[in-house]
């Protein structure tokens, strides 16, 4: 298989679930050891925080691309982005480089569409919810993608930052107010647009609702294209 690098750090806890996940999905479907050779390089989370608070993109985008030339120099010949937010420059980040990077974005828009999702609520951090990658995408594949209201984007920002990207559990509290949220809006998807939310996030949490983890589908993607 093609040598996989990930960019990680953004949180380090998702890039351990993205490494673990990666060898999980590689022995179910090849039934053997003989798992893909992945290289890390790891961003510090709170740069890189700076930069999407500020909106310094052009800092952002120079720092995403300095970690991808270490994974490249280091071997990788595909590449992952362990978090959904820097997918918001994934089409300029694509364009500098000559090797692949897989696109969450991509492989969240082909379960979605596997689904027959008609319109969706994307949860997630600020960043995330207050762009348009995801949303532009979806509308041209003719999906509807709504974000919460601002004071729901808060609510659910701060859950992300204080707990799941620090590693704390989820509590009952913090739980209730992301169902409370979800329940105000009339869709037939949720997209955990937050690699962190699948934590406490799964089909049973919201049965009535097609749930599409953006994690799961972002490794699936990765190991395919390594193939």
């Amino acid at each position: 298989m093609k040598k996989i690098g990930i960019l990680g750090g953004i949180s380090h806890y998702t890039t351990i679930e993205y490494y673990t996940r990666l060898m999980d999905l590689y022995k179910i479907q090849y039934g053997n050891i003989d798992y893909p050779e992945i290289i890390i390089y790891s961003l510090s989370h709170g740069l890189f925080k700076e930069y999407e608070d500020n909106q310094q993109m052009d800092e952002y985008v120079d720092y995403i691309s300095y970690g991808i030339e270490r994974l490249i120099s280091a071997g990788a010949e595909v590449i992952a982005l362990a978090a959904n937010s820097p997918h918001r420059v994934f089409d300029i980040l694509q364009n500098k480089f000559e090797i692949p990077i897989v696109s969450a974005v991509d492989s969240v828009l082909k379960e979605s569409q596997k689904l027959h999702i008609k319109r969706g609520l994307l949860l997630g951090i600020k960043f995330t919810m207050q762009s348009t990658f995801y949303q532009d995408r979806f509308k041209h594949a003719g999906i509807d993608l709504i974000t919460p209201n601002i004071e729901e984007q808060d609510i659910i920002n701060d859950i992300i930052f204080n707990r799941l990207t620090t590693g704390k559990d989820i509590d009952a509290d913090s739980k209730d107010h992301i169902l409370k949220i979800i329940s105000n809006y009339s869709v037939d998807g949720i997209i955990l647009g937050c690699m962190r939310l699948p934590v406490f996030f799964n089909k049973r949490t919201v049965p009535e609702l097609n749930l599409v983890n953006t994690l799961d589908q972002h490794i699936e993607a990765i190991l395919e294209e390594a193939k």
